[in-house]
């Protein structure tokens, strides 16, 4: 018998005791007479779509009245046994002990650890069940489900007490027809025009939900056109289930009721009509119906406190009829203008009240921004407005830290340290300078030591203005949000040590804005990159003189080029559930140079054209989320150039790409370089082609603090590669530098890699989440011309079979430790 079924044996075993014990254990401390609350279960009849009814049932498991405890797989009870097995220390002194097992937790915060810690076993209260029929049929009720029907029996097994609930929701109305009651003319009118828009739509199935946003529709656009004083309380709904249709024969009242019979066993849902009723308050003497105009407006940038608004000794200037009241001039008047739809002299809009506080938000320079109205003395239809704004912290910097390990090296860390300006010359254009620099080593077995193989160092400062430059007018592009324009430049430096050194200058111009809450815009006219490969040592230059396309795509290039990309996402509409994200990006260069060419003679710049899909899905739930990635790119190297240039080829790997397989190590294809240069050379695996999907199912594991530090883990599977346009050979010997290097729909499941794994996550209080990742391969594609090489995985290259967990050398070999900073998508 080998050691790892051994293992397996004693883990089953192991598993089993902890079961039987915990389980058996759970009803300790249950009073005699008494029952341990073991499961609650749902049967459910609804004549709803399967997708209805799934939603229908998980909300109506979260409205039991009595909840079971927390079983880890569904069967262990953890935090029961903890509590029984101190049962007495706990009830005497429940932080003392959390304190004497855990060490180093404050006095203030025992309650709350216990809390985490243990857990009383939950006691059957019969009670409780018509609490929970009745939470039940009042959530029915309000999705339209005005006669359903609630049973439970519960059924007593030993100490322990599984209780089950029976639901029949009945039919579920539809909206039939929609009537207006309303008694001011003018609002009358406005109503009627906007019904074409109305959420109520006819034939629809009722809900009071849909009755909430059709109120808060009416009640947006009524203060969108000055009812500032209007609020959803004004709107109420008067139904009438009662469907005169089924009693249209007024002749014959039996052949009536025998139609309504009719119509019912042919299973036809009844309807309903609905009456929208506006009424303001009798004490408010009708103001609901009164439109309000902007009359004085103060804004206050660097507020302290109340007092700033009868202080008489603050700078104060006037601009286009807005006063502005400073303690230092803190930034521009005219950038809080530009951000300000809403005016005086105008009528009060809802939405252009929302409007203003996302714009001067989206500065970035506020900490917090209030704004407030007050009547006119004089004027009964005018308010006044105050915009009271507290001053973000001017300087904050961020940190970005990546460490991994793999197969070819000991240990990688890459660091980037970004101070940012978020007030530059007080115009609130964010300045962000940054340094990054990262390093790769391996241990020398020889002389038993670190020796590096990649330092890396980096500098990038970048602009972003809020507003559009030349030669765009935000006006031309969007209204919705603020524009930006921004700006950047870098230098970047690789050194691989012992073969060559790379520098790379780079510039970016680029604009920025917000078509509509799930649309975005990003374009850049124009962006350069200017690379320069130098110290290039013998035996680099060996290999390159090897191969023609290796040259080329470590040659010194010079890149002018476009970039527009448009992003989707539903994240904000949605409220973070079941949200979606896809980003569509064309980039192009060479093209204005090969004009310029024409006119004036340059010697080298690099022509390509690049494609890139970003489409990702996250389904959430209350306690975990599952979260895919599909990544898509093309790049065509076009007229004067053969290949890409180095820093926009593609390539696979990594702490947030294929977590089994180190950075730059994979592809192009199913090629495996098997020669005597391979195993010390450090070449990068790059390619004009890459398709990448990940899959991670993330949980939540503990929370800790009131939910200020939580543990979270993840399991994810990533597959993926990167693949050469076409095949690349030697002109001279007909030889492939790349065998099966070539992307090939016939052959991409077997040169697709797959790697699997788990990883933790800490996130503290959702600004700072650090992240560890173990991956391993699940699928190697590469191999050798036919030739079995020195692993050899199979026809297909799947693995899954040699995992060996238990054994140093397959550990040693195969885990990828990827330690990070953020989520990897």
């Amino acid at each position: 018998m080998n050691l790892s079924r051994i293992v397996n044996i004693r883990l089953i075993c192991w598993l089993a005791i902890i079961v039987i014990f915990t389980s058996c254990n759970a009803t300790k401390n249950v009073p005699k007479d008494k029952y341990l609350l073991r499961n609650n279960s749902l049967t459910l009849k609804a004549s709803v779509s399967l997708t209805q009814k799934g939603q229908l049932k998980e909300s109506i498991t979260k409205l039991y009245a009595q909840k079971i405890n927390n079983y880890a797989f569904g069967i262990i009870p953890f935090k029961v046994g903890k509590y029984n097995r101190v049962y007495e220390k706990y009830q005497k002194k429940p932080g003392r002990y959390v304190i004497k097992s855990r060490g180093i937790i404050p006095p203030v915060l025992y309650d709350t650890v216990a809390k985490k810690v243990f857990e009383a076993p939950v006691v059957y209260d019969s009670s409780l069940k018509k609490k929970t029929a009745t939470n039940i049929k009042s959530f029915l009720f309000n999705k339209g489900f005005f006669y359903a029907k609630v049973s439970d029996t519960t059924i007593f097994k030993g100490r322990k007490a599984f209780v089950k609930y029976k639901v029949e929701t009945g039919t579920n109305y539809l909206i039939n027809n929609i009537k207006l009651d309303i008694i001011d003319s003018a609002t009358n009118d406005l109503v009627a025009k906007s019904m074409p828009q109305t959420i109520l739509k006819k034939g629809t199935d009722f809900s009071y939900d849909l009755c909430e946003q059709e109120r808060s529709r009416i009640t947006n656009i009524l203060r969108d056109w000055g009812y500032y004083k209007f609020t959803n309380d004004n709107i109420s709904f008067k139904l009438d289930t009662l469907n005169k249709n089924y009693f249209r024969n007024t002749e014959s009242a039996i052949e009536s009721a025998l139609d309504f019979i009719a119509q019912q066993s042919n299973k036809k849902k009844p309807t309903l009509d609905i009456k929208i009723i506006i009424r303001c308050e009798e004490d408010t003497n009708y103001d609901c119906y009164k439109r309000y105009g902007i009359g004085r407006m103060r804004i206050f940038p660097d507020f302290e406190s109340n007092k700033d608004f009868r202080d008489t000794s603050m700078i104060q200037t006037k601009q286009e009829g807005v006063l502005f009241k400073y303690h230092k001039r803190y930034v521009n008047e005219n950038v809080l203008l530009r951000h300000m739809p809403m005016v005086p002299g105008r009528y009060y809009s809802q939405t252009e009240y929302d409007q203003t506080l996302t714009k001067l938000n989206d500065l970035g320079i506020f900490q917090s921004i209030r704004i407030t109205f007050r009547e006119d003395t004089l004027d009964p239809w005018i308010i006044n407005c105050n915009v009271a704004m507290t001053p973000n912290d001017k300087y904050t910097y961020n940190t970005s830290w990546e460490l991994s390990n793999g197969t070819t090296y000991t240990a990688g860390s890459n660091l980037t340290v970004s101070l940012l300006n978020r007030n530059f010359g007080k115009g609130a254009n964010l300045l962000t300078t940054s340094v990054t620099g990262g390093v790769e080593t391996t241990y020398d077995t020889t002389s038993r030591s670190l020796k590096l193989l990649t330092k890396s160092i980096g500098a990038n400062i970048s602009l972003d203005m809020p507003k559009f430059l030349f030669p765009l007018k935000q006006s031309e592009i969007s209204s919705y949000n603020t524009p930006r324009t921004i700006f950047s430049a870098g230098i970047n430096f690789l050194d691989r040590v012992n073969y060559f050194q790379l520098t790379n200058i780079s510039g970016n111009f680029m604009y920025k804005w917000k078509e509509t809450k799930t649309k975005n815009w990003e374009v850049s006219p124009v962006f350069i990159n200017i690379i320069d490969i130098h110290n290039i040592s013998p035996l680099f230059q060996q290999r390159l003189d090897s191969n023609q396309y290796l040259k080329n795509s470590y040659s010194p290039a010079f890149i002018e080029g476009e970039n527009v990309a448009r992003v989707l996402s539903d994240k904000e509409v949605k409220h973070g559930r079941n949200y979606n994200y896809l980003r569509l990006s064309f980039e192009e260069a060479g093209g204005l140079m090969k004009g310029i060419s024409l006119i004036t003679p340059i010697k080298s710049f690099s022509q390509y054209v690049k494609f890139d899909v970003d489409a990702q899905h996250f389904f959430t739930w209350l306690h975990s989320m599952v979260a895919m990635r599909l990544q898509i790119g093309v790049g065509i190297p076009y007229d004067n150039s053969s290949t890409l240039p180095y820093v926009k080829q593609y390539f696979v790997g990594g702490a947030n790409s294929l977590r089994g397989y180190r950075i730059r190590t994979l592809g192009p294809g199913s090629y495996l370089d098997t020669s005597a240069a391979a195993a010390t050379a450090i070449i990068d695996r790059i390619g004009d082609i890459k398709l990448e999907y990940s899959t991670e199912y993330r949980y939540d594991i503990v929370k800790l603090f009131s939910g200020t530090i939580n543990l979270n883990g993840a399991v994810f599977i990533d597959a993926g590669n990167i693949w050469l346009a076409e095949n690349k050979k030697d002109i001279a010997t007909g030889q492939s530098y790349y065998p099966n290097g070539e992307f090939a729909f016939s052959k991409l499941y077997k040169d697709l890699a797959i790697s699997g794994g788990t990883g933790l996550r800490l996130d503290v209080a959702g600004f700072f989440l650090f992240r560890v990742d173990v991956g391993f391969p699940l699928k190697k594609p590469y191999y050798f011309n036919g030739t079995v090489p020195k692993y050899y995985y199979g026809a297909d290259g799947w693995v899954i079979d040699q995992i060996h967990l238990d054994k140093s050398d397959w550990r040693k070999s195969n885990l990828v430790w990827n330690f990070a900073i953020g989520y990897p998508f």
